[in-house]
């Protein structure tokens, strides 16, 4: 039996231009239409097993907060079935569920009563739920009074130490401070570990990545799919690419400026490597590639100190991202970006021309540039993949070109040593102890 499952459910809202015209309509037993439809939600299936985090993404408007209010129970949908099997905890917009009028303590055990259990269980957990807050005196002090960090902390602490079966979270942890974030995410981990269904809606494609086992991709109230996390996050970063395509076009249509100031001085002449193409990425599937196609990342090779191609480098040592780019029309400024993952998908290492200070300047239709980044891999052993993107100078997230698994290689293990970690980071230990030092000498 699905956690949650949903069938046919749509929400539509009227829109109206004017106040005087919902009292019209209203007043005309919905004989006469006088404001538009609006579907936040259209004829959504969704169904998520127990023990599943899924990760919701969207731009704004896709629906998103208004499909967790309505698994959540907050909003009733315009058609269609929701079945939610356990105990859900929600965290929905900042302070929800919370009367301003009473204290931390008391909405403490008014939210308890909301999730079906009772008063003298809830006073059993207090204890846990306030010094997970960590709010001192202010618990007994009126929400009113509360910071929007505060509400976020208490509401939380509440959601989070209930064992609550499913855990409904939209974007609480962008409030708080970084102790906050970090023992919110912890504590989320602990409940996704322990076999919590949890429904996540957050814009930092980072924490869907490394957080979730599914996600779900929204567009104008639509699936647009649902399944592995890598895969809907880069249907997400196409939509996005698409979307802002779109509006540089219309900008260019309509004559607007489009916002460059970059320094035209020619780069300095190429010298030593020749251009490669690798016909692999050519036929790259789209899952794996995407971009407004002005310029084309032809090849990513792995080079070792000596220049030479490999597939294998020993940890520690020197290793170079060679990346061949090919401009299929003229682009006043572009950024090309590298980057390391294991193979769990987790970003290990980025690094940018903008970032290097190096920055690719206006580039004539047909030019090729030969791009080098150079760096030692203190990685744990294992296999690594590499991204390579490029992207316009003043819109970042415009991508000319995205290629997922550009290049793939592994790490060895190295001569010396074992790395207990991901990375290995370089330090100095230093020992003292101040009860010898402290000592009196003995006489001589």
């Amino acid at each position: 039996m699905p956690a949650i499952s949903l069938k046919g459910v749509s929400k539509e809202y009227r829109i109206f231009a004017r106040p005087q015209d919902r009292v019209k309509e209203a007043l005309s037993f919905g004989r006469k239409r006088h404001g538009q439809e609006f579907w936040a939600l259209k004829d959504v299936d969704l169904k998520v097993e127990p023990g599943v985090t899924l990760g919701i993404l969207g731009r704004n408007g896709a629906g998103k907060s208004t499909l967790l209010k309505i698994i959540s129970g907050v909003l009733k949908p315009s058609s269609g079935e929701v079945e939610v099997n356990g105990r859900l905890a929600a965290l929905l917009q900042l302070g929800a569920g919370f009367n301003a009028e009473f204290t931390g303590r008391e909405n403490v055990l008014m939210n308890g009563l909301i999730l079906g259990i009772d008063r003298n269980e809830m006073l059993e957990r207090f204890d846990e739920i306030a010094a997970f807050a960590d709010l001192g005196e202010f618990m007994d002090r009126p929400v009113k009074t509360y910071s929007s960090g505060m509400r976020a902390r208490l509401g939380f602490a509440v959601a989070v130490n209930v064992e609550p079966e499913i855990l409904v979270v939209d974007e609480t942890l962008s409030v708080g401070d970084a102790v906050f974030k970090q023992m919110g995410l912890q504590k989320m981990r602990d409940l996704r570990d322990s076999g919590t269904t949890i429904l996540f809606v957050s814009h930092s494609m980072g924490m869907i990545k490394n957080f979730c086992t599914e996600a779900v991709l929204l567009h104008k109230g639509e699936v647009v799919v649902h399944g592995d996390t890598s895969g809907a996050l880069d249907r997400y970063q196409a939509l996005i690419s698409g979307v802002e395509a779109q509006r540089k076009a219309g900008e260019q249509g309509s004559g607007q400026p489009g916002g460059y100031e970059i320094d035209l001085e020619e780069d300095a002449a190429l010298e030593g490597p020749s251009f490669k193409e690798n016909p692999e990425l050519e036929g790259r599937r789209a899952s794996l590639r995407h971009g407004t196609g002005e310029a084309r990342v032809s090849n990513v090779e792995v080079l070792d100190e000596r220049g030479q191609p490999v597939d294998a480098v020993e940890a520690y040592s020197p290793v170079t991202l060679r990346v061949h780019l090919q401009y299929l029309e003229e682009v006043r400024g572009s950024v090309l970006g590298v980057t390391v993952r294991n193979k769990a998908g987790l970003d290990l290492f980025s690094t940018s021309t903008n970032r290097e200070k190096n920055p690719l300047r206006k580039r004539e239709k047909g030019e090729r540039v030969i791009v080098d980044f150079t760096f030692k891999v203190p990685l744990q052993p294992g296999p690594y993949s590499v991204a390579a993107s490029v992207s316009h100078q003043k819109e970042k997230n415009l991508y000319l070109d995205w290629v997922d698994v550009a290049a793939v290689f592994k790490i060895s293990r190295p001569e010396q040593g074992n790395i207990a970690g991901l990375i290995d980071l370089p330090a100095e230990v230093e020992v003292r102890s101040p009860d010898r030092e402290a000592r009196p000498s003995k006489p001589a």
